[in-house]
């Protein structure tokens, strides 16, 4: 795929979940204790989509990165869908469960991949853009745990620094080739197919 068009596709979806923050931070901005949150992570949305655009400024417009259409289409799926009912009356529950299963999405990591893949003589910033900012996870754990119920805490768990490292090292120890059938192990006489 060519670098410009897999740039553009991620600025977009990273627009667009900054815009359904800035909608939550309009919508429950008499909540003092939430309407931060919401800001804070807009902002960062649209930081991600500005380094984007900025990474595609430096970069090669015939160059080629690998092929993530199949990535991209659930990614545009889930924010469609998060827009459409973000257009209704959405409780504040339910804009915290939709914030908590944006931020577990690949967006993030997909975009950190595609500028890591351009290489070439980008800065560090834009290369940073993408790293996982730890306080802002922090007090969105804190907010949900406050104001999002037990099911939404639970999704949100994940958020957590230590779940996500090791949830990176848990892919580490996974087979490189990805759909690779686990390997079948005897276990007290049985054929269980389970690591």
């Amino acid at each position: 795929m060519r670098i410009h068009a897999v740039l553009d596709q991620l600025s977009e979806l990273e627009e667009r979940v900054g815009r359904l923050y800035t909608h939550f931070y309009g919508k429950f901005s008499d909540v003092p204790a939430v309407a931060g949150i919401w800001w804070e992570m807009a902002l960062e949305e649209h930081g991600h989509a500005g380094a984007l655009k900025m990474v595609k400024e430096l970069a090669d417009p015939a160059g080629q990165v690998a092929d993530v259409r199949n990535r991209l289409r659930p990614l545009q799926a889930m924010i469609k869908k998060c827009e459409r009912v973000a257009a209704g009356d959405i409780t504040l529950r339910e804009a915290l469960a939709m914030a908590v299963r944006l931020e577990r999405s690949e967006l993030d990591r997909l975009g950190r991949e595609t500028v890591l893949a351009i290489g070439g003589n980008l800065p560090p910033i834009p290369r940073l853009a993408f790293a996982p900012h730890e306080a802002h996870l922090e007090r969105l754990m804190r907010t949900v745990r406050k104001f999002g119920g037990e099911e939404v805490l639970r999704e949100a768990w994940d958020l957590r620094p230590e779940a996500r490292v090791r949830a990176q090292a848990a892919l580490a120890r996974t087979p490189a080739r990805i759909g690779a059938a686990p390997v079948a192990r005897k276990r007290k006489g049985k054929d269980t197919g389970r690591d």
